[in-house]
């Protein structure tokens, strides 16, 4: 005879509940979006181009504001009625899918540049600590433009990390890379967020990646024709 052991949810860092977004004069581009992400765990949102994934990670880094609903990071509200809490004061760090380097600051002041509300004695040691972490502090003198493309995702995901968000948002990150960087520095990436603790969510157009690394994936078209559950996001096209 086997016993079944139940299935341990991690507690949730990030939660989303009933969010409404719309550009000005336009019809909803995100409508009843409900989502939960654990400690440690990768939350993938696969899409068609245009579907409101990237509009999903705007809202929650707090460069759009929704019309509805709410975002809470632990038990902090930063987004809902009357609550619109500014991109730098939200536990949320983002890595964009063009890196979004400074090409006037060498990598080292590009993580830096990071840092907020920490003693400037202690930005230094903690800036190489994070690039060395990901394998890059003997280029911490370069310029980005001397540097390959995973070098470059490499150095703006220490920028994203610098700040030890509670969340971190990865949009389409990986994928201007070639297949073989690709992987190794998404495997890198994501063996980081899960030893840092970070509830991570990751946008994609590409199922296979979805499946290597997501710990729950969700369908937004699938959940806006009605197959939504309560850890999934809805989104509308």
């Amino acid at each position: 005879m086997t016993t079944s052991l139940p299935q341990y949810d991690p507690p949730s860092v990030l939660e989303i509940k009933d969010l409404e977004f719309a550009y000005a004069g336009g019809a909803p581009v995100i409508e009843g979006c409900h989502l939960k992400v654990g400690t440690g765990e990768v939350h993938c949102l696969l899409g068609c181009s245009g579907g409101g994934k990237t509009t999903l990670l705007r809202l929650i880094a707090g460069l759009e504001r929704s019309s509805g609903g709410t975002i809470h990071v632990g038990d902090c509200l930063i987004e809902g009625p009357g609550v619109h809490e500014p991109p730098e004061r939200r536990s949320v760090g983002m890595v964009f899918q063009d890196f979004a380097l400074f090409p006037n600051r060498s990598v080292r002041e590009n993580v830096l540049f990071g840092i907020r509300g920490v003693a400037r004695r202690d930005r230094a040691s903690r800036a190489e600590e994070h690039l060395d972490r990901v394998g890059m502090l003997e280029y911490a003198s370069r310029m980005p433009h001397t540097l390959s493309g995973g070098q470059q995702q490499r150095v703006a995901i220490a920028r994203a990390l610098v700040r030890r968000p509670r969340v971190m948002l990865l949009d389409e990150s990986f994928s201007s890379l070639d297949t073989e960087t690709r992987i190794e520095v998404r495997a890198e990436t994501v063996k980081l967020l899960r030893d840092a603790e970070v509830a991570t969510v990751m946008v994609t157009h590409d199922p296979a990646e979805a499946d290597a690394v997501g710990d729950k994936v969700s369908l937004l078209d699938a959940c806006c024709r009605g197959g939504e559950s309560d850890s999934t996001a809805c989104v509308r096209r």
